[in-house]
């Protein structure tokens, strides 16, 4: 397994630093060794106090690690004061990647270097990296290049090349665009841009250590510069999405949310799976399907669009008196089902899956003595849902649950074209399919 190395400060809010560093190590699969040089008191609010670590203690954390586990690569954060820079750098010996984040003030706005070691700062650890990630105000403050746009971003870039690193990204979290573009000047003077969409939050808890730590397991891992960083920056672009509210400061960038979501993405489309293999053993199940055949979809417990609800690609049909998935189990497969379980869940967040079946009055009767039932009148929904097109089932999901928050099934008589339907929702696919029996043993 591949070994990274953070030399950095201990956040006691576990958003930035040595915390988050490990956090982003664990989630790229690269096994993630310490060495800490400041121990802070911090939340989401303010740095309290900081206690710098013995530049002997710096030294000897260094020296433990390079002797059992040597890194393949090293990220560098805060260091905070000329000795401890000097301890540092007098121990990054060997032909690594140092990727060196340069952790001068903190979002909440206390100074991590002091002042008088910025030169050391600069003269030390800068000709030591392979990659410096500056942001704005950093790339500004080590440079002395005003940086007003692009042009300002690249000659802050070149002016870091010149005073030693081998490679600068400067971060483009800072430029108040739409459109935030990193810039990247490599050791052989190419400029590459990496550019993501502003994701609409304010400033967050560490971002930069994420983003650092990310290119640092990305260089360990033996991905070539520019790949790394590209990586990184969607990496981070997730965590910044998923942040989250630990605190009353700032929101706190989640690293791990890409691997809590592949997680449930895993789950998700197993159990649909399983719960499609048990329905097509379900005897006598065909004919509970419509004319315009069935869908069973399982959403994501943090659900928000079709894409995060799983389904049958191409539905459940009728073959003599089976029923047959006509394809795989995939996100994003339904688009009308998912509505009715994304509307469903923003009233119910337990249940998760919905299934579709023929409404019949038997059926319908039979539903009535087992579950809580409410309905819809499609003739009523107003022209401006009508107009838009798939929000007919979501409209009238929320207004059945408007008249019987408790209801389990829901159900409308059709319209002009359109072909009555039951939608049965439960907790999960097994959930609904338990359900479905209890219909067809009473029909």
């Amino acid at each position: 397994m591949k070994v990274a190395l953070s030399v950095a400060g201990s956040d006691s809010g576990a958003g930035a630093g040595i915390q988050a560093d490990l956090k982003t190590f664990s989630a790229l699969g690269v096994y993630g060794c310490t060495a800490i040089t400041a121990i802070t008191a911090q939340n989401t609010k303010k740095v309290a106090e900081i206690l710098a670590i013995a530049p002997e203690m710096v030294k000897a954390q260094i020296a433990s690690v390079m002797a059992d586990s040597p890194p393949d690569a090293v990220k560098v954060g805060m260091v905070y004061s000329n000795d401890i820079i000097d301890a540092v750098a007098g121990s990054l010996r060997g032909r690594m990647p140092v990727v060196l984040d340069p952790i001068l003030v903190a979002g909440t706005g206390a100074k991590l270097l002091r002042d008088d070691a910025l030169e050391r700062f600069i003269s030390r650890l800068m000709p030591r990296c392979s990659l410096l990630t500056p942001n704005r105000m950093e790339a500004e403050k080590l440079s002395g290049v005003r940086i007003k746009g692009e042009a300002g971003a690249i000659e802050a870039a070149e002016r870091l090349r010149s005073l030693g690193a081998k490679n600068v990204i400067v971060k483009g979290g800072h430029f108040g665009k739409a459109t935030v573009t990193d810039f990247l000047l490599d050791g052989k003077g190419r400029l590459t841009k990496i550019a993501n969409p502003r994701i609409d939050i304010e400033e967050s808890h560490g971002s930069g250590c994420n983003f650092s730590s990310a290119a640092t397991a990305y260089l360990a891992r033996g991905i070539p510069l520019e790949e790394a960083c590209r990586m990184a920056n969607e990496y981070v672009h997730v965590a910044i999405k998923n942040a989250v509210r630990v605190g009353k400061g700032l929101p706190v960038t989640n690293p791990l949310s890409s691997i809590y979501r592949d997680a449930m993405r895993y789950g998700t489309i197993t159990e649909l799976q399983q719960a499609l293999d048990r329905l097509a053993t379900i005897k006598d199940f065909y004919r509970l399907i419509p004319e315009t055949q069935t869908n069973l979809v399982y959403a994501l417990p943090d659900a928000e669009s079709y894409k995060d609800v799983a389904g049958v690609r191409g539905r459940i049909v009728r073959a003599g008196e089976a029923a047959v998935p006509v394809s795989r189990a995939e996100f994003g497969a339904s688009r009308h089902m998912a509505s009715a379980i994304l509307a469903y869940k923003s009233a119910r967040p337990a249940y998760r899956s919905v299934i579709n079946i023929r409404l019949d009055p038997q059926v319908l009767e039979i539903c009535r003595s087992l579950f809580q039932v409410s309905s819809y009148d499609r003739s009523k929904e107003p022209m401006g849902i009508k107009e838009k097109e798939g929000s007919t089932i979501a409209w009238g999901t929320k207004s059945a649950l408007a008249r019987k928050p408790e209801a389990d099934v829901i159900y409308h008589q059709g319209d002009v074209s359109k072909e009555p339907m039951i939608t049965l929702f439960g907790k999960s696919p097994g959930d609904v399919l338990d359900r479905v029996e209890k219909i067809l043993k009473r029909s």
